[in-house]
């Protein structure tokens, strides 16, 4: 059992979080291979600094509005409008600064398109922002099963949409156009699927207590954000955005899926981890265990990395590709080591030491940036991977650290 009470739903949570991921994974293989004979590298180095463009609008107005419902004893009743108004009022405010970053980036990087692009990706953080908050209810209940079917049905509705308009458009905007649809089609669902809806009303008491939880993880998630995308960033400029787009499939191939397994179990038992805070040693046998079943689950899978590198770039990519292959086996180390700092983050988040974890989010990116930059200088794509890969490797004792004050702290 991984923990007394709760091994049931964490199992359930883990398992079913690992099919929807195992699913998600493949459906991305087949957009990556699909995708890859209709669209050339430089359309995938421009989605890359798109995407860049909306995540990092995302992180810097982070409210912690999931995260505060997951810890409160309150019901999702108590923050549903307020939250709802807040989302809003998030959303317009990331479009408005997705317009001023695809200005500046289009400038830095000199792609003129780029610009219109960022544009019109603006509009999916003002559809999301009307998506019903409820949705959290399906991991505050450990309703897990619930929650992957939920998930699936957006990623689906995004890879029929992706198809659909590469096939058609043969550009970045088939990737662009299916982020817009899958947006449209997550805030239906949201509504269609829940039967507590929002209505219009802020609560200034009821904001006081997101926005006071949202004072570390802001910063957390600013940081989070910057450390798993900063080498895209430093990559596109050193390296062009055709080098880009080679970078971002070899990622999408190796590092994400690591990545990814750790995001599954961080999700499976964050909610967990909140509920056995206040018992160290439980909380300390269900990380141990949690780690165990990752490190294992990624390890195993990393094989064919390492052992035929080249057979994968040719049978999904095809051989235009083929130059990524020397770095396949590097980016899966470095997604191994990022799932095993996502769990630790949960942790972390569970017991509210929002410290440890932006010292250790902080430090990675600052180690990151001048050993990406200087490395891939000298020896291009192959050396951003190894910056990649040192600057996770050297900051794992920041963690371990964080970790140990984690679990024999006792928290009320």
């Amino acid at each position: 059992m991984l923990l007394m009470g709760y091994s049931k739903q964490v199992i359930s949570g883990i398992s079913w979080q690992t099919v929807l991921r195992i699913i998600t994974a493949l459906l991305g293989l087949g957009k990556i291979a699909f995708l890859a004979r209709l669209l050339t590298p430089v359309d995938f180095g421009l989605f890359s600094l798109v995407a860049i463009a909306l995540g990092l609008s995302e992180a810097s107005t982070q409210t912690g509005i999931n995260v505060t419902i997951l810890q409160s004893k309150e019901s999702i009743r108590y923050f549903l409008n307020t939250a709802w108004v807040i989302a809003i009022v998030r959303g317009l405010i990331i479009g408005c600064t997705m317009l001023l970053l695809g200005i500046a980036m289009s400038s830095y990087y000199q792609e003129q398109s780029l610009q219109f692009l960022i544009a019109v990706t603006a509009i999916v953080p003002i559809i999301k922002g009307w998506i019903n908050p409820s949705i959290v209810l399906y991991q505050k209940n450990l309703q897990f099963f619930q929650d992957a079917v939920f998930r699936f049905a957006v990623t689906f509705a995004e890879f029929i949409l992706v198809l659909l308009f590469g096939w058609w458009l043969h550009s970045v905007y088939a990737l662009i156009l299916a982020l817009i649809g899958a947006a449209v089609i997550e805030v239906l669902l949201s509504f269609l699927v829940f039967r507590d809806r929002p209505v219009f009303q802020y609560l200034p008491s009821r904001a006081a207590v997101i926005f006071k939880n949202a004072r570390g993880l802001t910063l957390s998630s600013i940081f989070n954000y910057i450390n798993e995308n900063v080498d895209d960033l430093i990559i596109g400029k050193v390296l062009g955005t055709q080098v880009l787009g080679l970078y971002h499939n070899s990622y999408g191939l190796s590092h994400k899926p690591n990545a990814e397994i750790g995001k599954v179990i961080h999700n499976g038992t964050m909610p967990v981890f909140t509920r056995i805070a206040h018992d160290p040693q439980r909380l300390k046998k269900a990380f141990i265990r949690s780690i165990t079943a990752s490190l294992a689950l990624t390890i195993t899978l990393s094989l064919p990395l390492f052992f035929f590198p080249h057979q994968l770039v040719a049978i999904i990519l095809g051989g235009e590709w083929s130059a990524v292959a020397l770095v396949l086996p590097w980016l899966g180390v470095a997604g191994i080591l990022q799932g095993f700092s996502s769990i630790s983050y949960g942790l972390l988040l569970a017991t509210t030491q929002y410290k440890a974890l932006n010292a250790h989010l902080g430090i990675t990116t600052l180690l990151m940036i001048p050993l990406i930059f200087f490395l891939s200088s000298a020896h291009g794509l192959y050396g951003g991977v190894l910056g990649l890969l040192l600057a996770r490797a050297l900051t794992l004792p920041i963690l371990i650290l964080g970790i140990k004050q984690a679990v024999t702290k006792k928290y009320v």
